[in-house]
């Protein structure tokens, strides 16, 4: 009867085992819904319309104390940004490309500004 009792008690435990064996198996093996972050990477990488890009843009040129006074013209068409007009140096223009660049949803930046000393 004791072995018996022993035997029922093994094979249930073996039983439930297995039960929850398939079952973690399962919830492993089951297609996974995407992870937040991935959401918030779909939301970061939204289209900014071009016009908000072009006014962030001269906002952000603006803002900068070396970069406000350069007459640096800024068109935006589906998120590339065609930066133009005279810089004293090519260094003054990097900054300018280096602003722009850290703006949202600029995908590219095309850099026609052109050198041009000063006086």
């Amino acid at each position: 009867m004791q072995t018996s009792k022993l035997f029922n008690t093994l094979v249930a435990a073996a039983l439930l085992s297995g039960a929850s064996i398939t079952a973690s198996h399962a919830a492993d093996s089951a297609p996974k819904a995407p992870a937040a972050d991935t959401v918030v990477a779909a939301n970061a990488a939204a289209a900014v319309p071009d016009e908000t890009i072009t006014s962030s843009a001269k906002a952000a040129l603006g803002a900068d104390a070396q970069a406000a006074a350069l007459p640096v013209n800024v068109a935006t068409k589906q998120g590339v940004v065609v930066l133009s007009g005279d810089v004293p140096s090519a260094e003054a223009g990097d900054r300018v490309v280096q602003i722009v660049a850290s703006v949202s949803g600029v995908k590219e930046i095309k850099n026609e500004l052109k050198v041009k000393a000063a006086g």
